[in-house]
């Protein structure tokens, strides 16, 4: 074991999102709130501490969307770090084709079903989803995919 501080090493926030899909659609939604505002991509949000990321991922889905998730598939995880920002985005991704309610709004944002092979290229869809939807859809899972955000807002794909 290492003598450096743990300190150094506190700097990553756990997220979890989830792909709910149903009869060819997808459920998305249109952020009211930073980050992201105004962007749309998937409901998901912060794990708690404590928390499983499986539990992190239901209680989300349930507070953002009204759906009850009945089973979570992991599908993989999206590093994400922004040039001058100290913390580094670990996001965790689920599928679930299993679940229970109807969705309703939230004060998160908009939710609106979309067709699953035409979501990709709706206006204002986040860029991270545009990336990991493919490997989501051809089954190539787990996801391992690393993005580095520069300072003028480009992503660079690691």
């Amino acid at each position: 074991m290492s003598s450096e501080p743990w300190e150094d090493y506190a700097y990553t926030a756990l997220i979890v999102f989830c792909f709910l899909m149903k009869d060819h659609k997808i459920l998305l939604i249109k952020r009211a709130n930073e980050p992201y505002k105004g962007e749309i991509t998937i409901p998901g949000g912060r794990k708690k501490r404590g928390e499983s990321l499986r539990a992190a991922c239901v209680r989300e889905m349930l507070e953002e969307t009204g759906c009850a998730l009945k089973s979570v598939e992991f599908a993989g995880i999206l590093h994400a770090w922004r040039d001058g920002v100290a913390m580094e985005f670990v996001s965790h991704y689920f599928v679930c084709r299993d679940f229970e309610g109807e969705p309703r709004a939230s004060d998160e944002g908009e939710l609106m079903w979309a067709d699953i092979e035409k979501s990709a290229t709706l206006p204002g869809i986040h860029p991270f989803y545009v990336a990991l939807l493919p490997h989501i859809l051809e089954g190539k899972r787990p996801v391992d995919l690393a993005v580095r955000i520069h300072a003028d807002g480009r992503n660079e794909w690691l």
